[in-house]
């Protein structure tokens, strides 16, 4: 594929980033089609890798709009390695900008918010595996539910706020 092919890898790196979190999904979901279990000894390494990938890029549509909101919102000061939600929400507040917008990342990263539990799995994978015959979690319905409410809150943050919204949205 080249970049005509996908103008969005260029126009919307959110959408990109979502785009890519489906692709580690289907991955995860053909992983275990063709191995029939993701715990298998065949499976685990490469599901492991998709499920890791798939948290990244997750958490990386986030960052992606937090930049948005950023550049939009003209917030000065913020440095591009220091950009996390407590940061924005700092740089809007500052300059009496996008309250609600301010709001809303506030409850996301609030204990049990949204973003909080992205990051509060990352943590864990990080120290530990998803995949556990012990534990009774089915990772495809988790990631595919943890998704649609990434969507919603994206969806919801850029319908909300006109500053974010592209010639796409």
């Amino acid at each position: 594929m080249t970049s005509p092919d996908l103008p969005f890898l260029q126009s919307d790196r959110i959408i990109f980033k979502l785009f890519a979190c489906q692709e580690h999904l289907k991955n995860i979901k053909n992983i275990k089609l063709e191995h029939g279990d993701l715990l298998s000894k065949d499976a685990r390494v490469k599901a492991e890798i998709e499920i890791d990938s798939l948290i990244s890029q997750m958490i990386g549509t986030v960052d992606s709009l937090l930049f948005r909101i950023i550049d939009r919102f003209q917030l000065s000061g913020i440095q591009s390695d220091r950009v996390e939600i407590p940061t924005v929400i700092s740089g809007l507040q500052a300059e009496s900008k996008g309250i609600e917008l301010a709001k809303k990342l506030q409850d996301a990263n609030l204990q049990g918010g949204s973003y909080w539990r992205l990051k509060d799995l990352r943590n864990y994978s990080l120290n530990g595996s998803l995949l556990s015959a012990e534990a009774s979690l089915d990772v495809i319905k988790y990631f595919e539910q943890t998704l649609a409410q990434l969507k919603e809150f994206i969806k919801n943050v850029v319908t909300n706020e006109p500053k974010l919204q592209t010639k796409e949205s």
